[in-house]
Formats: structure tokens, sequence, C-alpha cells
């Protein structure tokens, strides 16, 4: 290789080198990748699609990390690809809210139907104890009835479906103290 051709090479690599210093943080990109995942997060994202939400959360992570080593082509990298981990997360939660939708749909007539049945049983008892499971139940009823339908007017499915489990739950003690 001549001389000159060396000379070249050497100042291309040198010039290379202080263009790649001086890259920009890429600022713009991280705040739309931190905005759109707090978006998600509001959206509940995070509830219906957790490991996808989680995934596109350890990007965003990764971006920060570059960020303040100043790698910032890395940075940039990661936050586009943030971006796209949080669109995949957010259809994920889109499917996943419709199915516990028609699921939680299903469950609270079905908590409604069982609830009724437990009821009829505990008003059955002509005894003190009865009574009091009687006054005790009509109290959960109470209590648990503005809960679901709060929730199922704010379409919180996810919310929902959790408050119908520990309900189920406190049904089947109910039940089982009724002796049925």
């Amino acid at each position: 290789m001549s001389k000159q051709a060396v000379l070249i090479c050497s100042s291309l690599i040198a010039c290379l080198m202080i263009v790649s210093g001086c890259t920009r943080p890429p600022t713009d990109a991280m705040e739309a990748a931190e905005a759109k995942l707090n978006a998600a997060s509001e959206a509940e994202v995070d509830k219906y699609a957790p490991v996808e939400y989680e995934a596109a959360a350890a990007e965003l992570d990764k971006a920060q990390a570059h960020m303040a080593a100043e790698e910032y082509s890395d940075a940039k990298t990661a936050a586009e690809r943030t971006i796209e981990l949080i669109d995949v997360a957010g259809e994920e939660a889109r499917v996943q809210r419709g199915l516990v939708e028609i699921e939680v749909k299903e469950a609270i007539t079905a908590f409604r139907d069982r609830w009724k049945e437990i009821s009829e049983t505990i008003e059955a008892g002509r005894s003190r104890d009865a009574r009091e499971l009687a006054r005790e139940a009509r109290e959960y009823a109470d209590s648990i009835n503005p809960q679901l339908i709060e929730l199922n007017s704010n379409e919180k499915w996810y919310d929902l479906k959790v408050l119908l489990e520990e309900a189920n739950t406190t049904a089947d003690s109910f039940a089982e103290r009724a002796g049925g």
C-alpha cells in the first residue's frame, strides 16, 4: 500500500471516530419510548399482556443504560425497539382484554345465580346461627354489588375478574357455613 493510501485511510478512520463521537443523544426517541410505555401502563397493558409489557420495559431500561454510557446509537436502537415492543404488547392486550371481558360477563351471571342459591339456602335456616349467617351474607352482598357494578361500568375487566375470583371464594365459605 502506498503512503498516500495509508494516509487517506488513517484520515478516514480519524474522521469516522470524530463523527461517531459527536453523535447526538437520541432524546426524541427516548422521550417517545418513555411516553409510549407510560401510556401503555395507563391503558393497563401490563395487566393484560404482562410478558410483552415487561419485555418493552426491559428494552427501555437498556436504552436508558446506553444513554447513561453515552452509547447514543445503541440507545436510539433500543428506544425504537421499545416502541415496537409496546405496539406488540398493546395488540396482545387488546386481544386478552376482549377475552377477559367475555369471561367476566359470563362469570358475573354465574356468580349472581350461585349467590342467589346460597342466599336462599341461608335464608331457609331458622336457628339463631342461620339468621346471623343471613345477616353476614346480606352485608357481604351489599358491599360487593357496588364494586361489581362500578368495575363493570368502567370496563375494568381484569380488576373485575380478580374481584369475582375473591367473591367466589367468599361464596364458597358462605355455602360451606350454610351446610351446602
